[in-house]
């Protein structure tokens, strides 16, 4: 059974999580809207959404304190991705069904039944030996570094649509994703052209919101007159 909360632009999407057999989504649909958020443009990214990656990742960095960590979510893929997201709700929720329909079908199978099916909309990353959660982008790096062995990821939202990652290997000891090994498969939900738009206009465009969030950011992005 899959249950998902209703999504809408301007709301945030937040990373999925497996329960047994249900896929479920959470997000801030119904709920206050927090003190701290963050808006580049329409896009609004509140501090619970950033929290519930950065909670995952903390093994990957513990030496980080908050602002900085919030600072490489943000700077490492986030924003982009709700930037796209909340842009293109309708076909971000279309490809979150379609990938999730998958995984529901291949949960139990390992990653080369997944490719014998050659699923046109589906693209897949070569299995990628310790990778840095820079290369994996946050939010997958983050869902990566909860699971074990054999295991899949539930979709997550990334810039350039949604993934599944499985994990084939972790090093003894390591929670972190440099001694990781996985796959990736992808559905992208727009073109590089509107992928390369929201990275201009997280690079650019004037930020709003909280300044706890925004004085997180590397000085040199965030200074008004560097951004111009």
């Amino acid at each position: 059974m899959l249950l998902r909360t209703l999504t809408r632009a301007n709301l945030p999407y937040i990373l999925a999580r497996l329960s047994g057999c249900c896929l479920l989504v959470v997000s801030f649909v119904g709920c206050a809207q927090p003190d701290e958020y963050l808006q580049v443009g329409d896009t609004i990214i509140y501090a619970h959404t950033i929290d519930n990656i950065a909670e995952k990742l903390q093994h990957s960095f513990p030496e980080y304190g908050e602002s900085t960590l919030r600072s490489h979510i943000l700077m490492n893929g986030l924003a982009e991705a709700e930037i796209l997201h909340q842009s293109h709700a309708e076909a971000s929720e279309e490809a979150f069904q379609r990938l999730a329909a998958i995984l529901d079908k291949y949960r139990k199978y390992n990653p080369s039944a997944l490719l014998e099916a050659e699923l046109k909309d589906l693209t897949h990353q070569k299995k990628m030996a310790a990778p840095t959660p820079s290369q994996l982008g946050t939010g997958v790096a983050a869902a990566v570094a909860i699971l074990e062995d054999g295991e899949w990821s539930p979709p997550i939202y990334n810039a350039t649509g949604w993934s599944i990652v499985f994990l084939n290997t972790r090093e003894y000891g390591q929670r972190s994703t440099a001694g990781v090994d996985v796959d990736v498969f992808q559905i992208e939900i727009a073109d590089a052209t509107i992928y390369s738009a929201n990275r201009q206009q997280w690079q650019y465009a004037p930020l709003l919101g909280s300044d706890k969030l925004i004085s997180c950011l590397p000085y040199e992005f965030r200074n008004k007159t560097s951004r111009e």
